[in-house]
This record gives C-alpha cells, sequence and structure tokens, in this order.
C-alpha cells in the first residue's frame, strides 16, 4: 500500500511495517516450535488431543507470552503500531485512502487479532476443550470463543493501556529480549522431550 503512493510517511510506515513483521515472525515461529516438539505433530486436532490433561500455557508460559507479544506485534496495535504511528507518520499508508480502502485496512487488523488469538487458544489453552455444559453440540463452540474473546479482550485492553514505544525500543525489546527467549525456551523444552 505504501509502496506505491509517492507519499513519504506512507513508504517510511511501510519500511517499519517491513522491518517489524520480518522481525516478530523469528520469536512467534520459535514459541510455535516449542509446541511442535511437545506434541510431535503439525496437527491442531492433535496438539488438542495433546492437552487432555492439562493446557499448554501452564507447561510453557514463556512460549505464550513470547507468542503473544509477537502476535500483537504482527497485528500493528498499540503499542506497537509503528507503520502508522499517528504522531510520527501522519497514520502511515492509511494517509492514501478513505471509505471502503480505509475500512478494508481496519477490518483486516481486527480480522488478524482475532486469528492470533484463535491460534493462541488451539495451541496453548485447549481450543475447545473445557468444562462440560449442557448446551450439546455447541460447547465445544462455546468454549473456544469464550477462551477467544478473553484473548482479545487482553489485547485490547494492553492497546489503550500503554503508551506506544519509540521504534528502535521496539526492535531491540524484539531482537535483545524475545529472539534469546524463545531461542533458550525451545533448547529447553528439545532437552526435555528428548529426556523424556
Amino acid at each position: 500500500a505504501g509502496w506505491a503512493s509517492n507519499n513519504k510517511y506512507s513508504l517510511f510506515g511501510t519500511f517499519r511495517s517491513v522491518a517489524q513483521a520480518v522481525s516478530y515472525e523469528i520469536p512467534m515461529l520459535l514459541s510455535l516450535l516449542s509446541i511442535i516438539l511437545m506434541t510431535s505433530t503439525f496437527s491442531l486436532q492433535g496438539i488438542i488431543a495433546a492437552q487432555k490433561y492439562y493446557w499448554f500455557i501452564l507447561v510453557q508460559p514463556l512460549a505464550f507470552i513470547i507468542y503473544f507479544i509477537s502476535g500483537m506485534a504482527e497485528t500493528n496495535r498499540a503499542p506497537f503500531d509503528m507503520p502508522e504511528a499517528e504522531s510520527e507518520l501522519t497514520a502511515g499508508f492509511h494517509t492514501e485512502y478513505s471509505g471502503m480502502g480505509f475500512s478494508f485496512f481496519f477490518l483486516a487488523e481486527y480480522a488478524n487479532m482475532f486469528t492470533v488469538c484463535s491460534i493462541a487458544t488451539v495451541l496453548f489453552l485447549g481450543g475447545w476443550k473445557g468444562i462440560p455444559l449442557p448446551l450439546g453440540d455447541f460447547t465445544g463452540i462455546v468454549w473456544f470463543m469464550i477462551k477467544v474473546y478473553g484473548l482479545l479482550f487482553v489485547m485490547i485492553w494492553i492497546r489503550w493501556t500503554y503508551p506506544r514505544v519509540r521504534f528502535d525500543q521496539l526492535m531491540s525489546f524484539c531482537w535483545k529480549y524475545l529472539i534469546p527467549f524463545a531461542l533458550v525456551n525451545l533448547l529447553i523444552t528439545a532437552v526435555v522431550v528428548k529426556l523424556i
């Protein structure tokens, strides 16, 4: 969206978006690999079935925190909304759009938030597993939506609670803290899985 326009704010917003996406994909992938190592499957149903007795958030809390922070950065929500920082870039590449095009960008952001929370629910919160309710076949859907909307609430709460960080702080946080912690978590998980 920002490459084609002849606007420097859109171009800077695009540069920031690409740098942020590339940086935060790495710790997100590393946190997902620890779950795959524990379950030995790429199947989402297999991962949910492996959480029959306990959710993976209990044994992989660091992986969950890394995934959730990286997911928030991937969705470009505050405090990680560097591509559209209003105070620096006057909304970034959003300045070139109005009407339906502008609304589709925000629809895509919220769809991305829902997707990140859905994947977190499947990988760390047991998916559709929960306390049996007298709802028949709809019990799994109800539990899944409760968990997803709970994570969405936390994501929106963080957005309205914390201020935006500077771009250099955002990048250094990823490369100095998230990636090393994700690598250590993956290494510990691999050792524990190998020993068990």
